[in-house]
């Protein structure tokens, strides 16, 4: 069972929403409505934590071009940057230590 988020980590995810999707950012489209994007850190698809999150718009996170249906490797093959890599973008940007 996963864990729930506590009020830290929501306010964490809202920030983080609030940021726009970094993947239409890097494509010139500043600003587009994100949901949040747990990275996975380790082998496999189970969550590592509410603060490893990046901001995805519903195309980038569950669509037909998104991280979940193409899967991590093709993801960061057609837009240039992995999970990780986004993840320390917006790590830096909000002032956090990798």
């Amino acid at each position: 069972m996963k864990r729930k988020a506590t009020a830290w980590e929501k306010r964490h995810m809202a920030k983080v929403a609030r940021m726009g999707c970094i993947v239409c950012e890097m494509l010139g489209y500043p600003g587009m409505p994100a949901e949040v994007h747990h990275v996975r850190m380790e082998v496999g698809w189970g969550r590592d934590g509410h603060f490893n999150t990046i901001p995805l718009c519903m195309e980038h996170h569950r669509g037909n071009t998104g991280i979940h249906m193409m899967g991590r490797n093709r993801f960061a093959e057609m837009y240039g940057y992995g999970e990780r890599e986004l993840l320390a973008f917006v790590n830096a940007r909000l002032g956090r230590k990798p």
